[in-house]
């Protein structure tokens, strides 16, 4: 008890000091294990989880649409690239001066390149799904073993024809070097989305994922009043959501030397690759292969900013980001009494990672803490073996002091109660948190703010130009949301705020349909 009172303290301090904005987990629904397929023989459409099974996960994924150049493609791209041609009517010529290049064009319909004159033969054109045009040095134990990087496939039928899919990619050699995808779609029948109107890739927050803050959020009922991916998936729109490696790392777990050094640019790496692999599979199941919009909450905030900013220095072909919405946080603030004190935790932080203190175990406290919530709501063993907040005479129970920790930044709240949420939501979504954060994230969203310290995911943020959608709740964040995105060239910027919500609110309240997510909604349909 000794340690977890420390663990809350610890991250009751910080948290007040602004190093965090938090997000929140799980859904308890029935699920069914889908056995991905064998590989799929020459057809006209396949459905987009039979394309999953074959896709090359170890490759580069470049996507040419029809009003694109695929010689252009050819000319950025590197060896073992796979450069995948949407539906169309090439009559191109292309041919590429790099040696053994091993260039590989990937035909989405069988006759799309059939009059093109291939000049060079290190680039090969395949044919989806028929082995045949693979070529003599087409493996198919190889080819099933790089399939080997997917794994947890799982589907969810869901009310009104609305169904939420999940599966996890390898994303590097690391054994957390691993992404989970969400997709929540309505469909016309078995895994064949309905024609969408709008898309959104929604990325977490600290200590949460996917399901803790968006799909589920404590709630036990998922619909369109509690759920957010829901409320867009039944107005049509194709949501998607990414949850970071580091989410998956259990809380029995010891050794945290595979954290060093994952910071921001790592998690932007992974969501890059994330993003190319949904684009893609959204081409195929008949919504186009536009680019797609990007949300990050809290401080995956600087991830979709760091991803827009690596992107920036691509050739355009490579990018797939179509717009940016940040939610509740920011990169950037003029206030120098702001700045001075990121300084400060960014020497404090490198002390912490210097003696090889990589993970902080935020989580680990507030899952403990809800446990005792939930098991004993009136019990006095938070007041009286914890008390994170050193009230003296505490007379609280389990669940009144656990409420008031929800309104520390979290919730709006008053005189410990939570204004706008179901504090139940609160005490199951607790329980079910990722224990682990890398404590290195922390150190590069302070060090971008901090004028002597140095990151690269905002080199150059004065290049992004996509739209930006801010949302922010009524804490005083939107004056440097506002601010961080001015320093971009986007010539399109919405500011959406809603007055007296907190954080979470944004995504648990009771009417954030009405506040938040119909903003949100119009926002895409206006952008897609």
């Amino acid at each position: 008890m000794k340690k977890l009172k420390r663990l809350t303290k610890h991250f009751l301090t910080l948290f007040l000091m602004g190093l965090v904005v938090l997000t929140f987990n799980n859904c308890n629904d029935d699920t069914d294990d889908f056995i991905l397929p064998e590989f799929a023989t020459v057809v006209e459409y396949t459905p987009w989880q039979d394309f999953l099974s074959q896709l090359d996960l170890t490759s580069n994924i470049v996507i040419v649409q029809k009003d694109e150049s695929i010689q252009e493609a050819i000319d950025e791209a590197s060896a073992g690239d796979k450069i995948y041609i949407e539906p169309g009517n090439y009559q191109q010529k292309f041919s590429t001066d790099k040696a053994e290049v091993n260039i590989s064009l990937i035909s989405l319909e069988p006759d799309d390149l059939k009059n093109n004159n291939i000049m060079d033969k290190s680039i090969n054109i395949i044919k989806l799904y028929d082995e045949r045009s693979l070529g003599n040095n087409y493996n198919r134990s190889e080819y099933q073993k790089k399939s080997n990087l997917l794994r947890n496939f799982k589907k969810t039928n869901l009310d009104q024809d609305i169904v939420h899919y999940q599966f996890e990619i390898s994303v590097g050699e690391g054994e957390f070097d691993w992404v989970r995808i969400h997709r929540v779609v309505r469909e016309n029948s078995p895994f064949q989305p309905v024609a969408t109107t709008g898309d959104i890739i929604m990325i977490h927050g600290a200590i949460q994922d996917f399901d803790d803050i968006f799909f589920t959020a404590g709630s036990e009922v998922i619909n369109e009043k509690t759920s957010s991916p829901f409320y867009l998936a039944s107005n049509n729109l194709d949501v998607w959501g990414i949850d970071m490696g580091w989410t998956m790392v259990p809380m029995e777990t010891q050794d945290f030397s595979f954290m060093e050094g994952w910071g921001i640019e790592k998690d932007v790496d992974h969501t890059l690759k994330a993003l190319s692999i949904i684009r893609l599979l959204r081409g195929v199941s008949h919504q186009g292969f536009d680019r797609i919009n990007l949300l990050g909450f809290s401080y995956s905030a600087s991830v979709i900013y760091g991803a827009a900013n690596k992107e920036t220095q691509e050739h355009r072909i490579w990018r797939d980001i179509k717009g940016l919405i940040p939610v509740d946080s920011f990169l950037k603030s003029e206030n120098e009494n702001m700045q001075i004190d990121a300084c400060s935790s960014v020497e404090r932080i490198q002390k912490k990672l210097n003696n090889g203190l990589y993970v902080h175990p935020w989580g680990v406290g507030f899952i403990q803490l809800a446990a005792l919530t939930l098991n004993s709501p009136d019990g006095f063993e938070i007041c009286e073996q914890v008390n994170p907040f050193g009230l003296s005479d505490c007379n609280l129970t389990n669940s009144q002091y656990y409420e008031l920790l929800g309104t520390y930044g979290f919730f709006a709240g008053d005189q410990g109660k939570l204004l706008y949420t179901d504090p139940l939501r609160f005490f199951r979504m607790g329980v079910n948190l990722a224990p682990y954060w890398p404590r290195q994230i922390p150190y590069d969203t302070n060090a971008c703010m901090c004028p002597s310290a140095n990151v690269s995911y905002d080199d150059h943020l004065g290049e992004i130009s996509v739209p930006i959608l801010n949302i922010s709740a009524g804490g005083g964040s939107n004056v440097f949301m506002t601010y961080t995105s001015s320093l971009t060239a986007s010539k399109d910027i919405t500011d959406q705020m809603v007055t007296g919500y907190g954080h979470a609110d944004l995504w648990m309240a009771y009417d954030a349909d009405i506040h938040v997510w119909n903003n949100l909604r119009q926002w895409l349909l206006n952008h897609n």
